[in-house]
């Protein structure tokens, strides 16, 4: 694990969450403060602040005396996100169709071709990663909602977990997922909020009963 100069606990959270992300951390998987500490080779306080972070995050649960434990996957939890950050990500669609300014859309139009390319090579992980740069920029750029930007960001490393699942469980999903993302870059392009936030919710409806069938199939292995 390769430290910057930025937040420490920022940087301990960004990792964690990227080994639960990847399933390297497993659902319902302890993380010892002491053991993981040495590991890391950071101190106690700093690894609880990024527990903290994490929590806010919704990727690991804390309890008192118990410490962290990575949180479970189960339907109630798909159905929760996908209902409710996909309502505020449409909210954010049909924002950015009304409100765009040109040098506003270009930069993501460009990493269209670019996700493409990294599907044709099969590099799943690399679209994964480029696919919530776009939803980073697109967040920070159109939510112009304090509220909306901050929940936003607070669910997204969850869907990022549901969404490698999908990636895992079916690989022709980031497919559907690229004709999506053109239809989209489209009505935002011609002013068409209604249909960018429809594409959205598709998006999200695909994915999401992807991701519940990988969770069938786990539960029954």
């Amino acid at each position: 694990m390769t430290l910057k100069a930025v937040s420490l606990s920022e940087q301990i959270a960004e990792h964690l969450a990227e080994e639960i992300i990847l399933g390297r951390l497993a659902p319902g998987e302890r993380l010892p403060e002491t053991d993981l500490a040495k590991q890391l080779d950071v101190s106690t306080n700093s690894l609880r602040e990024a527990f903290r972070v994490l929590e806010k995050r919704h990727l690991i649960d804390l309890q008192p005396r118990r410490g962290a434990r990575v949180c479970e996957v189960n339907e109630e939890q798909v159905n929760d996100l996908y209902d409710f950050l996909f309502l505020l990500l449409s909210h954010l669609a049909a924002e950015a169709a009304r409100h765009w300014q040109p040098g506003e859309i270009e930069d993501l139009a460009a990493m269209l071709p670019e996700l493409t390319r990294h599907y044709e090579n099969n590099d799943m992980r690399g679209a994964h990663r480029l696919a919530f740069r776009f939803v980073d920029i697109a967040t920070h750029r159109f939510a112009r909602n304090h509220y909306l930007a901050a929940d936003i960001t607070d669910l997204v490393p969850l869907l990022k977990r549901f969404s490698y699942i999908a990636l895992q469980e079916d690989t022709t999903e980031f497919d559907v997922s690229l004709k999506i993302f053109q239809r989209l870059l489209e009505n935002v392009l011609n002013r068409n909020p209604e249909q960018a936030a429809a594409d959205i919710r598709e998006y999200g409806d695909n994915q999401r009963q992807i991701v519940l069938r990988a969770i069938v199939k786990r539960g029954s292995a």
